[in-house]
């Protein structure tokens, strides 16, 4: 980077450091991503002059928020390249996850990064959303549900980054239930000792009729009354029922994927649209209501709304 463009950068982050104080508290900060200073390396042999700012703002921030001194972190850029990994860059940075990731609208730690522009915060703390709604991401609604008689309080910053408003909480990190929504990367069986009845892709109708047909998810074959389990963290999108499927449920788990769990006997007491779940939770318990040949589940896993093998991502 040309000395002159350096200097500017180096300008800008002290500006937005130094001045951001004053602001009213009341008024969100404004940010925006493309304008903030550029780190353009984390290999350590580069000498990238905007890391190395970064690394001694942080520590020093750090070293306030520990005396008790008010701070408001600045914001520094980097773009993913090929091979990075989200928890390698944020080792690399000396700065939590939880710091970022919500900041930037992550919230899977198997999520793709590559060719992202991350915006990294100098100080580690939660940037909750100030408002989330039934078609935010799970772990979202959950950071703003469990803060949100806090959310108001005016003693707290709030940054408008590319038009969001977040509420800054220093110093805070992940709960539990939170971290395990964020690492929660594998798909776990939705029922227990089951056989495996049909399988997804083609096959003869089981009805009759000599007519070929295509099965878009897996029916497993247990006991009226079997227990079901969410097979991911995630928001239920629905629950119902029809003539073809009986009783269901969809849960969507974010970036793009949903499950669905048909033929059920019964939807467990709370379970309804908006309703946060864990991977493991009780949601259901497994039937023969609908279209059917015997009591079953019948689970599917949709990625962007097209049915998938859901054998494809767990060990049935």
């Amino acid at each position: 980077m040309p000395a002159k463009a350096v200097r500017k950068a180096a300008l800008l982050a002290a500006l937005t450091f130094f001045l951001a104080p004053a602001f009213p508290q009341k008024k969100a900060l404004q940010i925006q991503t493309k304008k903030i200073p550029q780190i353009n390396s984390t290999k350590t042999g580069d000498k990238d002059f905007m890391l190395k700012q970064f690394d001694d703002e942080l520590l020093q921030n750090r070293q306030l928020y520990s005396k008790g001194e008010p701070v408001a972190p600045a914001f520094y850029a980097y773009t993913a390249g090929e091979d990075d990994k989200l928890l390698d860059l944020a080792a690399r940075f000396c700065l939590r996850y939880d710091s970022f990731c919500p900041l930037n609208g992550i919230y899977g730690a198997d999520a793709d990064i590559k060719g992202r522009r991350l915006a990294l915060p100098t100080l580690d703390g939660l940037f909750v959303p100030l408002e989330a709604n039934e078609n935010s991401d799970a772990l979202e609604i959950l950071l703003q549900k469990n803060r949100a008689d806090l959310l108001e309080d005016k003693s707290l910053l709030r940054y408008n980054v590319d038009g969001k408003i977040y509420v800054f909480f220093p110093g805070q990190k992940f709960s539990t239930t939170e971290r395990a929504f964020f690492l929660d990367t594998t798909l776990r069986l939705p029922v227990k000792n089951y056989r495996i009845s049909s399988r997804y892709g083609q096959r003869d109708n089981p009805f009759g009729g000599g007519k070929v047909q295509f099965h878009r998810g897996v029916d497993m074959a247990v006991p009226e009354g079997s227990s079901v389990f969410a097979c991911k963290g995630g928001t239920v999108l629905g629950t119902g029922q029809n003539r073809i499927y009986g009783k269901w449920i969809q849960i969507d788990h974010g970036r793009g994927m949903t499950s669905f769990y048909a033929h059920l006997s019964l939807v467990q007491d709370g379970i309804k649209k908006g309703t946060l779940v864990r991977a493991g939770d009780l949601i259901a318990k497994s039937g023969s209501t609908g279209q059917v040949t015997g009591p079953h589940l019948h689970f599917e896993i949709r990625v962007n709304g097209n049915a998938v093998d859901p054998e494809a991502y767990g060990n049935f």
